[in-house]
């Protein structure tokens, strides 16, 4: 009995790590993509200087949390680099650091959606549903959706 529990709880190690693992990777230079793809969609909409003037307020206003939220996802990934690289990673430490970088990923995606809303809020209808349209288009090299994940998102 004591075997198999240790074998789990080995095993259990061993998943926890290989999913931090998998959190703790280099991801994407996200911010800057989300940043410049929303920018050149602001850019194509040819926005009235009312217009421009609204939207840099919302971004100017917003850029300090931003940058504090980028500060945090930074942060939790750094600490479950660290812990997963200790000579004896602990499996509890690893799972909480893991979780803090969930957290601080989906802190984040809920200021910049913040963002957007207040940004379309400055903007007329027509130029609203042209710059969601362009913020959801696939990126010109991405590799195409085999997940069906786009057609659930949009129900």
């Amino acid at each position: 009995m004591r075997k198999g529990l240790c074998r789990a709880a080995t095993s259990i190690a061993f998943g926890l790590a290989a999913a931090a693992s998998s959190l703790a990777q280099d991801a994407p230079q996200t911010t800057a993509t989300h940043r410049h793809r929303l920018h050149e969609c602001l850019a194509i909409l040819n926005l009235t200087d009312a217009q421009k003037t609204g939207v840099e307020n919302v971004l100017a206003a917003a850029k300090p949390t931003i940058q504090a939220d980028v500060a945090s996802v930074k942060a939790a990934r750094q600490t479950l680099k660290t812990d997963l690289a200790a000579t004896s990673p602990d499996a509890c430490a690893i799972g909480a650091d893991a979780l803090a970088v969930r957290s601080a990923r989906q802190t984040l995606q809920a200021e910049r959606q913040t963002v957007l809303s207040q940004i379309l809020a400055v903007l007329p209808s027509d130029l609203q549903s042209r710059l969601q349209g362009c913020l959801d288009a696939p990126f010109p090299d991405a590799a195409p959706d085999t997940t069906g994940a786009a057609d659930e998102s949009s129900d």
